[in-house]
């Protein structure tokens, strides 16, 4: 369990340039010119406690209870570690980017043209952390000083060539190719020390070999890329796609004790295709299957080990592999006109071939998790939707978007005090049968627009040990509002998001969410004045969770949300026009 602040501070101008022009009737050139620079001043604060390894056994007691926790309480004994770690980082960043293409039009055929990119950038980052850790268990404490110096510095340049023309009426064809090249070299000097008296202004002075790390990587890759569209018949569509991807990559890598020269090639094919068919004016379907590879980056596949955080060591694993699936998704679409339907039917199915996860290992008397990425048994995924449009009269709409969704995925679960090589991880299966509606009936006119929403979110997870099981669930019920006067108009939205089976329990509940605003159009609407309001109640806070096959996440973000906004806003090039109405888009 951990809270943690963020803040950042930084001045980021920009400079960009941009031309476009016909050279003549047949020859079109386009040139854009961007340079930046920031400036950038972070600091990071995190508090955390780490409880005992019993997951089925776990029961939420907030960080500021854990913090507090002395010894004899109860909730000391189950305690591992507490830490309290601060972070500032001063950044330098500079950006250099040109792009370029020429367009030749081949009548009305097609076209030929010739493309390219260089993006020119450096970085240079000095950060201070300290770290106070105690290790209960062990009954000792310890403060950690650290402080890194890091550059990067990267070029990345492209060009390319595409083709494309039509081959009589119910053909067309396309090809492109792109060649890439990148260098990219990073350099990082590290220091560490628990002894405050090596500490200076700070910082301290050990050398930490074990974290210091040289890179140096060039990498070439070769995209080729060909397509067509094809009507045999007015109501037939078929659109294929095949794509080449090769890349060369080699990496001068030092990392610690490692020192390595690693050189990687590798193909990949990504076919995929698009039918659609129109059987008539009200009525059409499309199916469409796509192969995708993933392919892990190099360094992932090296055998280093990062142990800047105490509490976190992480580590690169030579055995990752390559990464791939397919999906096959058909739609079907139906209108009735004289009733203002319109159905929309939708089925897909992904399959996952050695999907990547995470390994983690513990260790339960240091509160220390080691982790590094895995290839695991591949899952599947069946989707289903039913979307729903129908217009009610002249003034009443009612939509209503339903998807089901079952998934099964792997993962392995975490080895708990078991540091030998040759430990087999056990293999974890995830059975997920989600279900999704976002409904809305809403009244409209020229001067108001009346909305009713219930939007709900439900997820059933179910694991081969039951304790793991849980039934997360999240519905937000409201009504939005809009009204025009000109020159005035107003927006209300108000709405309960209920929040349920989720094991942090502030995170269940009911929280009562508002937002409003009002605006005034004067001068022929050249200029605007506006006072928004957000998150009136002071309700809102960012709940997000993740639950995979080897591991649970349940987390909140506050951010900057309860305040008045007031605007203004004048058009030089405005005519004088009607007022229009705007929306403004809601966020949870």
């Amino acid at each position: 369990m951990k809270d943690t602040y963020r803040y950042k501070h930084n001045l980021k101008p920009q400079l960009e340039a941009k031309l476009f022009a016909y050279t003549d009737s047949a020859n079109t050139i386009d040139v854009k010119v961007k340079a930046s620079y920031e400036k950038a001043r972070k600091s990071y604060e995190e508090k955390s406690a780490s409880y005992g390894y019993q997951p089925d056994q776990f029961a939420y007691h907030s960080l500021k209870e854990a913090l507090g926790a002395k010894p004899g309480d109860a909730l000391y004994d189950r305690l591992i570690t507490r830490d309290s770690e601060y972070e500032s980082t001063e950044l330098q960043q500079r950006g250099l980017n040109i792009s370029y293409a020429w367009k030749h039009f081949i009548g009305k055929k097609g076209s030929f043209a010739l493309q390219g990119f260089t993006n020119l950038s450096g970085t240079n980052e000095d950060t201070h952390t300290n770290h106070d850790v105690e290790y209960l268990r062990e009954q000792r404490n310890e403060k950690l000083w650290q402080f890194y110096d890091r550059s990067a510095h990267e070029l990345v340049t492209q060009f390319g060539a595409s083709f494309e023309y039509w081959l009589g009426k119910k053909v067309y064809f396309n090809i492109f190719d792109n060649v890439r090249l990148s260098r990219t070299r990073i350099a990082r000097d590290f220091f560490s020390d628990t002894d405050e008296q090596n500490v200076v202004g700070g910082t301290p002075t050990t050398a930490d070999p074990a974290n210091t790390t040289r890179r140096l990587t060039h990498k070439w890759t070769n995209e080729l890329t060909v397509k067509s569209t094809i009507t045999p018949v007015k109501a037939l569509m078929i659109m294929p796609m095949f794509k080449w991807n090769y890349s060369r990559e080699k990496t001068d890598y030092h990392y610690g004790p490692l020192d390595t020269t690693a050189v990687r090639t590798s193909n990949t094919y990504e076919p995929s295709i698009f039918l659609k068919w129109k059987m008539s004016r009200v009525r059409n379907m499309d199916i469409a299957f796509a192969y995708n590879t993933t392919v892990p980056d190099l360094v992932s596949t090296l055998g280093y080990r990062n142990t800047i955080d105490p509490l976190h060591i992480y580590m690169g694993n030579p055995l990752l592999r390559n990464s791939h699936s397919h999906t096959t998704t058909y739609n079907y679409h139906r209108m009735w006109l004289r009733k203002q339907i319109v159905l929309g039917l939708t089925a897909s199915y992904n399959k996952d071939i050695n999907p990547q996860a995470t390994l983690y290992s513990y260790n339960s008397a240091t509160g220390i998790y080691t982790s590094k990425p895995m290839n695991v048994k591949g899952g599947d995924m069946w989707n289903f939707g039913l979307n729903y449009d129908q217009g009610i009269g002249f003034y009443f709409r009612l939509m209503n978007k339903f998807a089901l969704e079952t998934a099964k995925s792997y993962g392995f679960l975490t080895i708990v005090d078991n540091n030998a090589a040759d430990t087999q991880p056990e293999l974890n299966k995830q059975k997920r049968l989600g279900i999704n509606n976002d409904f809305e009936f809403s009244y409209e006119t020229e001067k108001l627009q009346l909305t009713l929403f219930d939007r709900l979110e439900s997820n059933r997870y179910r694991y081969d040990d039951a304790s793991y099981n849980t039934t997360p669930l999240f519905n937000s019920v409201g009504i939005s509002a809009n009204l025009h006067l000109a020159p005035f108009e107003i927006f209300v939205q108000l709405s309960d998001d209920y929040r349920s089976g989720y094991a942090t329990s502030a995170m269940n509940g009911h929280k009562l969410k508002s937002m409003a605003s009002v605006s005034w159009s004067f001068c022929k609407n050249k200029c605007m004045l506006r006072l928004f309001a957000d998150d009136i109640f002071n309700k809102d806070i960012w709940y997000e969770s993740e639950y995979s096959a080897y591991q649970r996440q349940e987390y909140s973000t506050n951010y900057i949300h309860h305040y008045l906004n007031l605007s203004f806003r004048y058009r030089l090039d405005a005519k004088a026009k009607k007022g229009k109405s705007t929306t403004i888009s809601s966020r949870r």
